[in-house]
């Protein structure tokens, strides 16, 4: 189980420095009374008392708070809410790979982006990319994604290989997870726009974006990308998206803990991906769930595929996943992949 801290902006010693942290922050959560010497970490880790105390304030200037007694050592008295692997794997199903590598940074250009140059470097299946602020988030049909701080966003690497048939599939699962992630999380109005946003009230929160490698009849690894307006003050959302997008953090008093949400989101996904890599259709089982919370379903709709639109009554979804459009001269047009409109106001999709 690792975590590492990346920051753009300086990668010098970036890896190393990410492990000692982790390693004093796992010693401080192991503790029984989360209370550790510095002699003691200056001996398990090789390193002098001030090199020690340098990291533990280098913790300090991530949200973490410690106190200080003479001849006691250090006690860990607050932890913040961020997706690194010692706050986040205590709270994962005890078995599966989900998370059990974690790379956090502060700021950084897509999770997406970086999650599959990391694939290409060989990185593990089940390598979690978390960031607090994107630069050049990716929605679909390559718009742009705003990130702000407050937000949850997140990529998973997906190394082991499932049947190509079976990858339409992937977000489909991955919004029902979402969904059900975020109904832990409070008394949301949600609802799932097909194949894979959530809406809040009708507004959207929450975008995934996958992108997949194939060879052949399989596809090779994928990333998972998911984008989530949690505590994202509305002040911080494009004027252009006002009436289109929302925030979570309008529909209650405190703010959605990331570290629980992520850890339910990779608890839930987990097995169904599992099952796709058996090759066995994980959708069916969860289709009559997706359907009760659709918005989509009995909507007038234009579903836009490559570079055609077509408009007619989102009639209903197939135990596949595949939107079945009565088009306005009664022709049924099954639709397996294509981005749903309903109106021409929507612009962050």
């Amino acid at each position: 189980m690792t975590s590492e801290v990346v920051d753009n902006r300086n990668h010098s010693n970036s890896d190393s420095t990410a492990l000692i942290r982790d390693q004093i922050l796992e010693a401080f959560l192991k503790a029984s009374d989360h209370r550790v010497s510095g002699a003691w970490l200056s001996e398990q880790l090789g390193l002098t008392r001030a090199a020690v105390w340098k990291h533990i304030h280098s913790l300090e200037e991530l949200g973490f708070s410690f106190s200080a007694a003479t001849r006691r050592g250090y006690r860990l008295e607050k932890t913040p809410d961020l997706v690194l692997g010692p706050l986040l794997q205590p709270r994962l199903a005890n078995v599966g790979e989900f998370g059990r590598t974690v790379i956090w940074s502060p700021e950084v250009d897509s999770t997406n982006a970086l999650a599959l140059r990391l694939a290409r470097q060989g990185a593990p299946h089940g390598t979690l990319v978390t960031a607090l602020v994107q630069t050049g988030g990716r929605g679909r049909r390559g718009r742009g994604w705003v990130s702000p701080r407050g937000g949850l966003w997140m990529s998973i690497l997906l190394g082991k290989s499932v049947p190509l048939f079976l990858a339409h599939e992937l977000t489909l699962l991955a919004s029902v997870a979402v969904f059900r992630a975020l109904q832990k999380q409070g008394s949301f109005p949600l609802s799932i726009k097909w194949p894979n946003d959530i809406l809040c009230d009708g507004r959207k929160v929450c975008g995934i974006l996958a992108e997949m490698r194939a060879d052949g009849e399989n596809v090779q690894y994928a990333v998972l990308g998911i984008g989530i307006n949690t505590n994202v003050p509305l002040s911080e959302l494009p004027a252009a998206l006002n009436g289109t997008a929302t925030s979570l953090s309008l529909y209650r008093d405190n703010p959605i803990s990331h570290l629980d949400l992520v850890a339910a989101i990779l608890n839930e996904l987990e097995p169904w991906y599992e099952g796709l890599v058996r090759g066995e259709s994980q959708f069916a089982a969860v289709a009559d769930e997706w359907r009760a919370h659709s918005a989509t379903l009995g909507r007038l709709i234009q579903v836009v595929v490559g570079r055609h639109t077509y408009q007619g009554i989102a009639e209903r979804l197939d135990a596949d996943g595949v939107l079945q459009l009565r088009l306005d001269d009664g022709t049924l047009l099954p639709v397996h992949s294509g981005e749903v409109l309903f109106s021409e106001n929507e612009v962050q999709k």
